[in-house]
């Protein structure tokens, strides 16, 4: 029997990216893992972690011991630049890229791996959310620009995996449902396209009962991961006044919120300490988010709350109280809130007119897409949401860092590239 071998030609561009992919991983591979502060909460399974990235840290360490850290970060490489090479080729070749507009989305996705961000080297979550969130999106544009519909279960796994990662993204199936009802419009009932309906709608579900399951099975409560509230009442904490302890009917909501707001006065970090506008307001309070929250609210409410039976309870009962008093607080400052909230989101953006800018690509792409879906006006439309929906959530939840609004860089030059198209087009 006679048997012949084909070889695929490779082409001197294949050759110019593996050498490119094969420098950025020799490169990092060899530089020292970064030891954030929140890597030891991770290892330590502290209750108020999504499972994920501990339990693929206790992993490591299981298989790889005390060096476990290397063998990470090595993970994390080559996670991050399989994500980032399907992504590329996804994009490259539905957009028709040529090789500049290549070079640039490839620039833009290595971007978070060097610094300031480092999340390759660095042993926290985005190692593992920045890869899984490119992943998430390529399968999402095949499902929905590219009638690829099997890959709705490749979406289903990966956004599983990354909600249990971050929660942030939670947001992403309710816009795919949406995007999925305007391309279908009255034909969204037939059976093909409810079964995949349905099953989105069932993903959050999934989700928050594995979180609880985790968490039942790790801290002995069947509840999903605690510090949303925590997180987004700290804004309504900088902008409090002492007197507003009397909007508390709940004696230890009540106690609590006075040691805090002692603790914080004396540390400075209230708005009406600073002197400015409300960018220098702002500025101080993305500046010390840390203190007013974890080192100062969290800290005190979990001494309050402590249980020598239960050591995670505590952590517990302080998300409840911050959901329970954060809404308290939010009626009686509403206008101080709303300001900073503002400022918050164009602290994000970097300036009013880049929001500005992608709001006007949301509106329009919006009212194409009622018209009629296609790939152009339903990808600016996507990823328009995808960018203020991640700003507008990280600025109730956090302070606007890089660290959690980087991730849709690359959507935002998409985004460019169809509208530069769009103008060529109509010359």
């Amino acid at each position: 029997m006679k048997y012949s071998l084909k070889f695929t030609k490779v082409s001197k561009k294949d050759i110019l990216w593996l050498l490119l992919y094969i420098g950025v991983f020799i490169y990092f591979v060899f530089q020292p893992p970064i030891y954030s502060p929140d890597t030891g909460s991770y290892w330590h399974l502290d209750v108020f972690r999504y499972p994920i990235y501990p339990l693929f840290l206790r992993g490591f360490e299981f298989i790889f011991g005390n060096n476990y850290w290397t063998a990470v970060v090595a993970f994390q490489l080559l996670f991050v630049l399989g994500s980032i090479q399907v992504f590329f080729k996804n994009i490259s070749n539905l957009l028709k890229l040529n090789f500049v507009l290549e070079l640039l989305l490839f620039a833009i996705l290595l971007f978070p791996i060097f610094p300031p961000l480092l999340t390759a080297n660095n042993l926290a979550s985005e190692g593992l959310s920045y890869p899984l969130y490119l992943l998430l999106i390529s399968f999402a544009i095949d499902f929905l620009f590219r009638e690829k519909t099997k890959r709705i279960y490749f979406f289903s796994a990966v956004f599983i995996a990354l909600a249990l990662t971050r929660g942030q993204f939670v947001i992403i199936v309710p816009i795919i449902v949406f995007l999925l009802l305007l391309k279908h419009k009255k034909n969204i009932f037939r059976k093909s396209h409810l079964k995949y309906l349905l099953l989105l709608i069932l993903l959050p579900i999934i989700t928050n009962t594995l979180d609880a399951t985790y968490r039942k099975a790790v801290h002995k409560h069947f509840i999903t991961t605690p510090f949303t509230f925590t997180n987004a009442l700290t804004l309504p904490l900088y902008i409090s006044e002492k007197k507003d302890s009397s909007l508390f009917e709940n004696p230890a909501h009540k106690a609590i919120f006075l040691k805090t707001y002692k603790r914080i006065d004396s540390l400075g970090l209230l708005s009406s300490k600073v002197k400015g506008d409300y960018s220098a307001k702002y500025q101080v309070f993305h500046d010390n988010f840390p203190y007013i929250c974890n080192q100062s609210f969290h800290n005190i409410g979990r001494e309050y709350y402590k249980d020598e039976n239960d050591p995670f309870k505590s952590a517990i009962d302080t998300e409840i109280a911050a959901k329970q008093m954060f809404p308290e607080l939010l009626k009686a400052h509403f206008k101080d809130y709303i300001s900073l909230y503002y400022t918050s989101v164009m602290h994000g953006f970097y300036s009013v007119f880049i929001f500005i800018f992608f709001v006007i690509i949301c509106i329009y792409s919006g009212l194409k897409c009622l018209k009629k879906f296609n790939l152009e006006n339903g990808l600016l439309f996507f990823g328009s949401l995808l960018i203020l929906s991640n700003a507008l959530i990280v600025a109730v939840a956090v302070h606007t860092i890089m660290r959690y609004v980087f991730y849709n860089f690359a959507m935002a030059f998409i985004i460019i590239v169809l509208l530069s198209k769009k103008l060529t087009y109509t010359r």
